[in-house]
């Protein structure tokens, strides 16, 4: 992890003496006034800010609350820097305003890079955490083969959507997409081409579907795209689009290989309770689909 450190002080020795010590640690970024520093904050944010509690223009208190205020620039540590040791109230001040630590005058040297260096550590770990909760929530709502939203995720997605509709009155739209013939791809390719199909076909999806749409792979070889604001007719021209796309789709390894879906299209209306009674007309237009022959588009 690459370090930026923001000292604010009005000494030019102070903010020598604290530079030598900082660029031990990474870049060193310098200001003069508590103005200048809150502007140095939000340009470079760094890693660590060191903040002298007396400066002419801002005192470093009030400076350290607006840094805590923003949430721009409100998970930066500030190190207090201060000569008020005989002042009682500032520590419990200064922490209160959101500081993580002091360093007191005069300064010394292993004591400063003691608390630079456990600063730095501590924003080290909380980087790396908040990365792992990322991935986590990654993981829990996407399908690891597909990379769309798994189950779960999409059908929370969808009644939100329902809700959000039976407010707003604007039209919602639920498909079913099936790939035809998906066991006789298994058997006759394997499954390692069987989930390669699935890949390909969860990618033309994305692509064809809008931005607004939400996709979910509901198992096996079942996807559902969600389309707020479009009608059954509006619908009906991006999925028919998507099912001339994979129809036309080519696997460079497996050459005789041809897929299609068969797509079932249902407009939700006010009397459903949940998206599962939207889901089952969609499935139900798409299984009209496969007895008309399939790698057609149906609307309920």
């Amino acid at each position: 992890m690459d370090h930026k450190i923001l000292i604010i002080d009005d000494l030019e020795i102070m903010r020598t003496m604290l530079s030598g010590i900082a660029k031990e640690f990474g870049e060193v970024v310098t200001a003069a006034t508590g103005k200048d520093g809150l502007i140095a904050a939000l340009e470079h944010k760094p890693t660590l800010i060191l903040l002298d509690v007396v400066l002419p223009d801002i005192d470093g208190f009030k400076v350290c609350e607006a840094l805590k205020k923003d949430y721009r620039t409100q998970d930066i540590p500030v190190v207090l820097v201060t000569g008020m040791e005989k002042d009682e109230d500032a520590e419990s001040k200064g922490l209160t305003m959101g500081a993580a630590d002091y360093i007191l005058k005069p300064i010394k040297v292993p004591v400063v890079r003691a608390r630079i260096q456990t600063q730095l550590t501590l924003a080290e770990k909380s980087k790396a955490l908040e990365e792992a909760n990322k991935e986590l929530t990654h993981l829990a709502m996407t399908d690891a083969l597909t990379g769309c939203f798994n189950r779960r995720y999409f059908m929370n997605a969808a009644d939100m959507e329902l809700s959000r509709m039976k407010r707003h009155g604007y039209p919602v739209v639920v498909a079913m997409i099936d790939v035809d013939h998906f066991k006789r791809i298994n058997d006759q390719y394997g499954h390692e081409v069987g989930d390669e199909v699935l890949s390909v076909v969860a990618k033309c999806c994305d692509e064809t579907v809008r931005y607004e749409d939400t996709l979910g792979r509901l198992g096996g070889e079942e996807f559902a795209v969600l389309l707020p604001v479009a009608d059954a007719e509006g619908a009906y021209g991006v999925l028919e689009r998507l099912r001339q796309t994979v129809s036309d789709l080519t696997f460079p390894n497996v050459p005789d290989l041809r897929v299609t879906v068969s797509i079932g299209i249902a407009e939700l209306t006010g009397e459903d309770m949940s998206i599962d009674a939207g889901i089952k007309r969609a499935d139900e237009a798409m299984y009209k689909a496969k007895k008309a022959g399939r790698n057609k588009v149906e609307i309920a």
